[in-house]
């Protein structure tokens, strides 16, 4: 603690700050005037019990108490905070009074020009869409925020979709193009969400197995309305499916990073070779995917661009390959 002259003057300055008077401040803390006084005259200390509050009175750290002067680190710290939660508040606020204005004058046109609530139903699940991203309503919660924004934003487009297909009468479309979103959430956001669970591990293994299925399911869906050869559709997709899902499982094994990547590589370039035969053979055409010409890139685009990707591919393999087995063989030895 500094000397009670130094520590009287910073009390006082603290106190003139918040714009208190030695009665105020005095009631806050629940004791006299003349205590506060005292301290500000350099004649006494606080009492040990009162550094809490007084803190909290005067907006001072206790680091601020004990040495009587102020913390810069600190203050900027509390600066940004403030200016954070103004930004946040206003994040908040701004959006929502725009959606409300927006919604209001929509529900008043609609009612004055077509006598009843017909568009803007759509308008409605719209903003209702807008708001599950900007600001979203995991804005409310204060744990599993990304979970709220994921579920939230994906349910709240489906609605808009439903909404849309209620409106023009067509409805089939809808849980197809729900089913394709789902897919794109299942990639994209899946893996975020288990990330912090028990089976992190297994994220990316479990985001592709979903949406390898959810595929699946799009493929019965959309035969429903439209002929195709369905079975097919499900080898491709499931032929489609099995790289990236072996790659996952590939990299859940205890190897060089690099090796692995190597080897993921392989397995890709492996199922590359040979799409252009089993779409054939699934789906009964003869195109020639394998003809190659250096000389004629009109005809032979296909052919010509699958060797050179082909071979780029087993050029990053066997080099990913190679020196990921080199830094495996010196992690082995080191241990």
């Amino acid at each position: 603690m500094t000397d009670k002259k130094t520590f009287g003057s910073f009390i006082k300055n603290k106190r003139i700050e918040k714009n208190y008077s030695q009665k105020e401040l005095a009631d806050l803390l629940f004791i006299t005037k003349d205590a506060v006084s005292k301290w500000e005259r350099g004649i006494s200390y606080p009492d040990i019990s009162l550094i809490t509050d007084i803190c909290r009175v005067l907006d001072i750290t206790e680091h601020e108490f004990i040495t009587a002067a102020n913390d810069p680190a600190v203050r900027k710290e509390k600066t940004q905070a403030k200016l954070f939660r103004r930004i946040r508040k206003s994040w908040l606020l701004i959006p929502t009074i725009g959606y409300g204005i927006a919604l209001l004058v929509c529900f008043i046109v609609n009612l004055a020009v077509s006598h009843t609530l017909s568009w803007f139903l759509i308008v409605l699940t719209s903003l209702l869409t807008a708001y599950s991203f900007i600001p979203t309503f995991s804005i409310f919660f204060e744990k599993r925020k990304f979970l709220i924004f994921f579920g939230s934003s994906f349910l709240s487009i489906c609605l808009l979709l439903l909404t849309c297909g209620a409106y023009t009468k067509t409805l089939f479309w809808v849980p197809i193009a729900c089913l394709g979103l789902a897919i794109g959430y299942d990639i994209l956001f899946l893996p975020i969400v288990l990330a912090k669970t028990q089976v992190t591990r297994f994220k990316f293994v479990i985001s592709f197995a979903g949406a390898y299925l959810l595929t699946l399911l799009l493929l019965a869906v959309t035969r429903a309305h439209f002929t195709f050869p369905l079975l097919p559709a499900a080898i491709i997709t499931s032929y489609s499916y099995a790289a990236p899902i072996a790659c996952t499982i590939l990299c859940l094994f205890d190897y060089d990073r690099v090796l692995k990547s190597g080897v993921c590589v392989w397995v890709i370039t492996a199922f590359s070779a040979f799409l252009g035969l089993v779409i054939n053979a699934l789906f009964h055409t003869h195109v020639n995917h394998y003809r190659i010409n250096y000389n004629d890139w009109h005809n032979y685009t296909n052919g010509n661009v699958s060797l050179i990707v082909l071979l780029s591919l087993i050029g990053i393999a066997l080099v990913l390959t190679i020196i990921g087995a080199y830094r495996q063989k010196k992690e082995s030895e080191t241990y």
